[in-house]
Order: structure tokens, then sequence, then C-alpha cells
């Protein structure tokens, strides 16, 4: 999330109004993230979440809308999208789409609040994410497959866009790319893709929502897990307990097949290496100020793809217990 696009409270009010909404009493903006601009906004007495989609074609944000239904209807923790007037899952607006969400109560988390209990009620949520993407028709290429992230490093060759640091970093992203290329095929279906400590919001001890779903797609579960166990167990360095306990919440829920066992390394790997470049793409060459963009750290991945290196294979499967 960031604001990109700052919209006018006449132009929220229009949008708004097409999913039947009155006028909102109150909008706030939210910088977060780096993918869409995004409004909180009262109306009616209630409280939504407003995004507008930046640079998304419109069958990326039917197949997220589809997500969101399958999901909301399973009664997997995924906030209600409401439709507008025409019966679509967003308004034209601006040459983008406006997507509204009902509020999602509950509470977002620190990393250091973010132990092996709740890691494991994470995993537990991933599990049962996996098993409904058997009954889940609708495909969707993972969008930032390694083709994206070749473009991404070609626009920082040769010194890293300036910066020394990133440069420094080059040669590693380079030959983590080339591996890429050859990354196992393994059990496929219905992947969150970001499932990091902020997209999810909490109850006390219980998960009470998953959010952010735009980087949903078809891809190997491998690679969801791979996500999951960088995001939520890395600290100051990969945190044993955690990982072990966010791996044992999902095969309490579900099976992890040999394939996705063999291939939960590579795309383990292959996850630090997407949110590195992304990160250098999105925050570090950013020109957005810092009231319209919350600057994440690239470095942060970074040193988990060299952590992941360093360990290989046999370390990876001690540190998640399989």
């Amino acid at each position: 999330m960031a604001l990109y696009t700052v919209l006018s409270p006449e132009e929220i009010a229009a949008a708004v109004g097409r999913f039947g909404l009155p006028n909102p009493e109150r909008v706030k903006p939210e910088p977060k993230g780096s993918v869409n601009t995004n409004y909180h906004l009262w109306a009616g007495g209630e409280r939504y979440f407003l995004r507008l989609n930046e640079g998304k074609t419109e069958a990326d944000v039917l197949f997220e809308a589809e997500v969101q239904r399958y999901l909301f209807e399973a009664r997997f923790p995924v906030p209600r999208l409401h439709l507008a007037d025409d019966g679509r899952p967003f308004v034209p607006f601006a040459g983008k789409q406006a997507m509204l969400f009902s509020y999602a109560p509950g509470e977002e988390i620190s990393r250091e609040a973010a132990g092996p209990e709740r890691c494991r009620r994470v995993g537990e949520q991933l599990g049962r994410l996996h098993d409904l993407a058997a009954a889940f028709g609708a495909e969707r290429r993972n969008p930032y497959a390694p083709p994206r992230v070749r473009g991404w490093l070609e626009g920082l060759r040769p010194d890293g866009g300036g910066d020394p640091d990133v440069a420094a970093a080059l040669p590693m992203l380079e030959d983590e790319l080339g591996r890429a290329d050859a990354l196992p095929a393994a059990p496929r279906g219905l992947v969150h893709g970001d499932l990091f400590i902020d997209n999810v919001l909490w109850i006390g001890d219980r998960v009470s929502f998953v959010l952010d779903w735009e980087m949903s797609c078809v891809d190997p579960f491998a690679y969801d897990l791979g996500v999951a166990v960088n995001a939520w167990s890395y600290t100051d360095g990969y945190d044993p307990e955690r990982a072990r306990a966010l791996v044992a919440g999902y095969r309490a829920r579900r099976r992890i097949e040999p394939e996705t066992a063999d291939a939960l390394y590579p795309w383990a790997r292959y996850a630090a290496l997407r949110f590195t470049a992304s990160r250098i793409h999105a925050f570090h060459l950013a020109e957005l100020s810092s009231d319209r963009l919350a600057w994440k750290d690239w470095r942060r991945y970074r040193d988990r793809l060299a952590a992941l290196r360093e360990m290989g294979e046999g370390g990876y499967r001690a540190l998640i217990g399989l």
C-alpha cells in the first residue's frame, strides 16, 4: 500500500457512491506498503477500506475478486469485498480500478510479538488455505515470477542505481536469479504470495483476518510456505522455534507432500530474492515522500537470502523441522 494517487473528497465520494455508500464523513489515507493507493473511510456509520489499484489489469483485479469471493464463502478470514452498482467488484476510476472492502477488525502485531504460538496459528491458516485450493478453479500466473525479477535487476546494472550497497549485493542477486531458472516443480494451487506479519490481524491470540490478496496466484505451495517462513521466523536471524512452529501448524491442517518438502528450500531462496529485488525497486529507488510511502529496508531480505545460501538445504530442513 502507498499513496500514489491523491484523491479529492469529491472524487472519493463519487467512487464510493457507485458502491451504494453516502458521502464519507471522514477519510484517512494509508501510506503503508508499496503497490496501491489506499484510504480508510467512514460512511453511514460504518468503516471501509478503499483501494485504488495501481498498474493492474482488469484480469488481475477480477482474479483477486474471485479469490476473495471464494474464501469469504468458505468462511476463511478475509474481509468482505463489496460489489458496485453494475455488479462488478470494482469501479473504473481515473483509468484504474477502485475496490471497496468492509473494515477488518483486529490489531497488527509487531515482529517481537510474533512468537512461536502465533507462528503456529499462521501456519494453520496457511495449511487451511492450501487445502481449500483443491476446489478453486481460477488461474493466474505469479506476477512476480523470475522474468519480472530479472527486469528489476537489469535496471540496477552496472552500479546498483548509484548505491554502493545495492551494487555490492548484485553479484549474489544475479547468481540467485540464474538458479531460479531451474526451480523444481511441485504441487500447485492457490497461494497468498505475501503472507507477511502486517498482512495478518489478530484479536488476542486468534487470527481475525488475512489481508492483501493482490499477489495471490496459482503457484507451488512450497513458494507460499517459503514466503511465510522467511517473513515470520526471521528476527536478527532465523529463529528455529518460530520456523518449526509455523511448519508444525501447517502440518496440523494439511500434509506436506514429499515433492513440496523437496522444493521448499529452493523456493524459499527464490522468495528471498524476489522480495530483496522488489523492495529495492519499490522503496529504495522510490521518489515518493515519507508521508506517502512507508519505507522498508531491502537489506533485511538480502540478509535472509545470504543466510539461506549459507545454511544449505540440510540446514534449512533442520531449521523448519523436516
